[in-house]
């Protein structure tokens, strides 16, 4: 039946368990280190992420630029259907904590990054921006 199979591939789909994982992780390729006009440590720090993510519900991509030089290297987190999160001052000591924070945004059903729980290198100084989703509506404060 052609209706149940439809039905089944939205189900799976909508798990997160079909196609695109939940979170991509984009990093910065583009900014290169004052000392070395050559180095590009957005393309290690990808590169460790990948490693890093295998058989984690995560993608890993390049992205040519996040606009966020003067915090590089920087990555941002896409979740499929919530928000965005764009972050700066990211290394390979960061790995880890860049990839808990990924499975948090992809833990939580809003779609939201929580707060509480996530690694300081995602905080403060490290978050540059956090975007809604297209969908995304509030009303006005009273």
């Amino acid at each position: 039946m052609v209706i149940d199979e439809r039905k089944d591939e939205r189900d799976a789909s909508a798990d997160g368990l079909a196609g695109e994982p939940d979170v991509t992780i984009f990093v910065c390729t583009n900014c290169r280190e004052a000392s070395d006009s050559q180095a590009r440590p957005g393309i290690v720090l990808m590169d460790a992420l990948r490693e890093a993510a295998a058989g984690k519900p995560l993608s890993v991509k390049p992205v040519t630029c996040l606009a966020n030089c003067e915090k590089g290297p920087s990555a941002a987190f896409n979740h499929r259907s919530g928000w965005s999160y764009v972050f700066g001052h990211l290394s390979l000591d960061t790995v880890e904590d860049i990839l808990i924070g990924a499975m948090m945004l992809s833990d939580d059903e809003r779609g939201l990054l929580p707060l509480r729980g996530r690694p300081m290198c995602l905080r403060g100084k490290g978050m540059t921006a956090r975007i809604p989703p297209f969908q995304h509506h509030e009303d006005l404060p009273s």
